[in-house]
């Protein structure tokens, strides 16, 4: 019958509860995994500077619209991060080869050096966590990282479509 209320399944109510769950856990496991990494102290403070630091460190010297539009952030935004990130001697600001008018961002010798010791200090202290993990405990967490893997880029859908960017 339309408009029937159906009893909500069991495997709704799973996904509702595990939904709750991992929304809780992943932001608490990131917070804490940063502050347990010593280099963290040494990193931008802003999540979004971090990403600018990091999409310049991959993919090199970007002009600012490029990072705005790579990042799906507005431009005076990235122009506000940016000031502060070449304050911070972790990028500058370089003019452009091909129109000197035009300027671009690239990370400093510095900038490179702090994202390279927060990655490495950041895996070994997952490490040092994961070694306190029970082997059993262990084999299902391991076991857990394709679905991971597959909410991941399902969550970079969502947020493509949001926002009216499609990947690739």
């Amino acid at each position: 019958m339309t408009g029937e209320l159906r009893p909500v399944a069991s495997t709704d109510v799973r996904r509702s509860e595990a939904a709750a769950e991992l929304s809780h856990l992943v932001s608490a496991l990131w917070k804490l995994m940063v502050r347990a990494t010593p280099a963290h102290a040494s990193m931008p403070v802003l999540e979004s500077q971090v990403s600018i630091l990091r999409t310049l460190v991959a993919a090199g010297p970007m002009a600012p619209a490029a990072v705005a539009d790579e990042l799906r952030l507005a431009r005076s935004t990235v122009s506000n991060l940016v000031r502060d990130l070449v304050d911070d001697g972790l990028i500058e600001r370089r003019p452009s080869e091909f129109d000197r008018r035009s300027v671009l961002l690239a990370p400093t010798v510095h900038g490179q050096a702090v994202l390279q010791r927060f990655r490495e200090e950041r895996v070994r202290v997952v490490d040092a966590a994961l070694a306190a993990v029970p082997p059993q405990e262990m084999d299902r967490l391991a076991a857990a990282l394709p679905a991971l893997e597959t909410l991941l880029a399902e969550f970079e859908r969502m947020a493509d479509e949001a926002t009216g960017h499609s990947s690739g």
